[in-house]
């Protein structure tokens, strides 16, 4: 039986699971119990699904569905995860079955489901692959060997419904040292940068944010 921290636990997920779906259009899911123990969720865009033959062509979905079940040891122990449709990658089981230590995911009861699910679609996509860790030995011999396929095969993140910056709107964060990162939108913020003077807003002057310390 379910304690009530767990309870609470269960509760929280379900809402986490919930505002996952509302921020993207590829994640959506269905649930059993009440508050949810089972999730059977479907990913809508492109992912490697090619057989098991090393000398295949590669195949591609557009549709792969997962379930993740938790246990009665949940949050200490990870859920249960097992892919539904065809997938083909190192990290995921002929079988379908995950298990997050082979995918990048060092489980600790603080983990929440909507990461669980953000790692599991960059599997779907191949932007994440560790040949290394991988126990499925015909996808990581091809994902080790193949250069003609580039990942990831889908560039959407999960969470693709934010809302879109304007061009001429910079992040900015405070960081060691400036300079612009290697994706060109954050501008960050060195402790040797002086912080400017705010001026005083004239009558006829339009708003403007400074940035500084404050």
């Amino acid at each position: 039986m379910w304690n009530e921290e767990q309870s609470k636990r269960l509760v929280a997920e379900h809402e986490v699971m919930r505002s996952l779906a509302k921020q993207g259009s590829i994640l959506e899911f269905e649930t059993v119990g009440d508050p949810p123990t089972e999730y059977k969720v479907k990913l809508h865009g492109k992912g490697i699904t090619r057989g098991s033959s090393f000398g295949g062509e590669v195949e591609y979905g557009d549709m792969h569905e997962f379930e993740i079940r938790l246990g009665y040891s949940y949050p200490d122990r990870p859920p249960d995860i097992r892919f539904l449709t065809p997938i083909f990658h190192p990290n995921i089981s002929s079988s379908g079955y995950v298990r997050p230590e082979e995918c990048g995911l060092d489980w600790a009861k603080e983990m929440t489901l909507d990461v669980v699910c953000e790692r599991l679609w960059d599997l779907v996509r191949g932007a994440y692959v560790d040949v290394e860790k991988g126990g499925n030995y015909s996808a990581k011999r091809w994902f080790a060997e193949q250069k003609k396929v580039a990942l990831p095969v889908d560039n959407r993140p999960l969470r693709d419904r934010g809302a879109p910056t304007a061009a001429n709107v910079i992040r900015y964060e405070r960081g060691p040292a400036s300079g612009k990162s290697a994706s060109g939108d954050v501008l960050y913020i060195g402790d040797e940068t002086p912080t400017p003077q705010i001026p005083k807003k004239r009558r006829d002057e339009k708003d403007v944010l400074y940035i500084g310390d404050e």
